[in-house]
């Protein structure tokens, strides 16, 4: 009892003092002793399917290359990989070792800078001296049409109280005829009412006929006044016309007679 005791009571120290010799030189990790014994490789894990399965954002492989700031695809997919507009981009925007070529084809060939210098020369076809003269005279140009707007306005500025006064006239001129026009129909109803009243048939309705009535026959006569009034401009304006005509014609006589007497 007392060696039972102290076998399972006993630190841990003392019992497993031992194991770690016995596990190494055991059957199943033996070491190798001589140069026949083939030796126990370590199997090598595949890193790319480690990648693979770390990748846990579902993208494709070309969009997860463009997030992460890599080259789409390392081998032309479609038809215009094979571009060189394409693959300038790809210089462009992943630099000389993702483009795998040499950065020469982004260069311009002689046809292409043809083609250029002949659109520069329509596009563009003064050069930089004739340039920033265009320049200076636009600017001199807009200066004077400035100092010129600001010699306006004092000008204008110099006679804003006499122009206040003419658009404040024209404003109270513009009141008084209304007013009078107002106080017009004002006595002119009171005076269709009075008429009304005296023949005994006063009511809403006749008094609102009769101010009707009394409205047309004014537009009717204010139209044949504008009327006459046209008819003797016209007419004044034939008369001077004859005038004119007789006058011309009275004029040719006399240089017609005075040049027989020649």
């Amino acid at each position: 009892m007392f060696i039972k005791q102290l076998i399972f009571n006993g630190p841990l120290k003392l019992r497993f003092q031992n194991i770690g010799p016995r596990y190494f030189f055991s059957k199943k990790n033996k070491i190798i002793e001589s140069a026949e014994e083939e030796p126990i490789l370590i199997e090598e894990k595949d890193y790319a399917e480690l990648e693979r399965k770390r990748n846990k954002s579902r993208l494709t492989e070309a969009h997860r290359n463009i997030l992460l700031g890599k080259k789409p695809y390392n081998t032309p997919q479609d038809w215009f990989h094979e571009t060189v507009k394409y693959k300038k981009r790809i210089l462009g925007r992943y630099g000389m070792e993702a483009l795998g070529e040499p950065a020469g084809l982004a260069w311009p060939t002689p046809e292409e800078v043809e083609d250029m210098k002949e659109y520069e020369s329509l596009a563009h076809p003064l050069n930089i001296q004739e340039r920033l003269q265009q320049i200076k005279e636009k600017k001199k140009m807009e200066e004077e049409a400035l100092l010129a707007k600001q010699a306006e306005i004092e000008k204008k500025m110099a006679t804003m109280k006499q122009l206040i006064a003419q658009v404040q006239e024209k404003i109270a001129q513009k009141q008084k005829v209304e007013l009078e026009a107002k106080e017009r129909r004002e006595r002119k109803i009171e005076e269709i009412r009075r008429q009304l009243i005296a023949q005994g048939t006063m009511s809403t309705t006749k008094l609102t006929e009769a101010v009707t009535m009394a409205e047309k026959d004014e537009k009717k006569l204010k139209k044949e006044l504008k009327k006459a009034k046209a008819l003797e401009r016209e007419k004044k304006i034939a008369e001077r016309l004859l005038r004119e005509s007789e006058s011309n014609k009275a004029e040719e006589d006399e240089d017609e007679t005075d040049s027989q007497q020649k």
